[in-house]
């Protein structure tokens, strides 16, 4: 079952066999190629590495039997399927939970961000 979190827009972490939800305050999808130019005796040269994509969602603390646990349960574990829906598309794939961070100021609410890495595909609606 999927883990949902949910701002103007859906955002889908599948995690277990539980439901969860959050409010999600934002988040963000990047991909960006991996390359390195080097000199060869003839010029320049660009080796490419793949392309790395990332993402991120920054969530309001649940308590600890909630989203944030499964979160924090899933960093550097098994990869968890990613779905975020958006108006015009949506991104699907197979990503790690590579960090998870909270921050608990004394005068407001707590917040959390929890940050993948892994393959996502972009399909337009």
């Amino acid at each position: 079952m999927p883990a949902i979190a949910i701002t103007g827009k859906e955002f889908t972490v599948s995690i277990g066999a539980t439901d969860y939800s959050a409010q999600v305050t934002t988040g963000s999808i990047n991909k960006a190629a991996d390359s390195e130019t080097i000199q060869t005796l003839d010029g320049s040269v660009t080796l490419s590495r793949g392309v790395e994509i990332t993402a991120s969602c920054d969530f309001l603390y649940d308590g600890a039997t909630g989203f944030y646990s499964a979160m924090w349960d899933a960093v550097g574990g098994s990869a968890v399927t990613l779905t975020i829906v958006g108006d015009d598309g949506e991104w699907t794939g197979s990503m790690v939970v590579t960090s998870l961070s909270d921050e608990f100021p004394a005068d407001g609410a707590s917040t959390c961000t929890a940050e993948f890495s892994g393959t996502l595909a972009f399909a337009a609606a």
